[in-house]
């Protein structure tokens, strides 16, 4: 087998991953900027706000509110069928926390 036709192989059982994979931060945050109707949110606050979120919360939780971000869907019933729904509660507390201490 010779490397072009490794990363040949590579790539084509790569592209179902990629296709799949969820939107960058700054797509995500452009998204944001772009539909804010306010028009108040800057990019550099909404990076830093999907940064502070990304360290802060559990990877399921996380996984809905950028989803939440991108497509504008309301995720509120999926936030509240998570198990132990008051561990959602604070760690938006925590996030809001951090927020205020590293983005404004």
């Amino acid at each position: 087998m010779t490397i072009k036709h490794f990363f040949g192989c590579a790539a084509v059982l790569l592209l179902p991953q990629i296709a799949l994979a969820a939107p960058t931060p700054q797509a995500t945050c452009q998204v944001m900027v772009d539909t804010d109707p306010s028009g108040q949110i800057t990019m550099e606050e909404c990076l830093c706000t999907y940064q502070v979120a990304d360290q802060i919360l559990d990877d399921d939780i996380k996984e809905l509110l950028f989803k939440s971000w991108y497509t504008g869907e309301n995720v509120t019933d999926q936030l509240n069928a998570l198990p132990n729904p008051k561990r959602v509660k604070k760690q938006f507390s925590r996030m809001e926390r951090g927020m205020k201490q590293n983005c404004l």
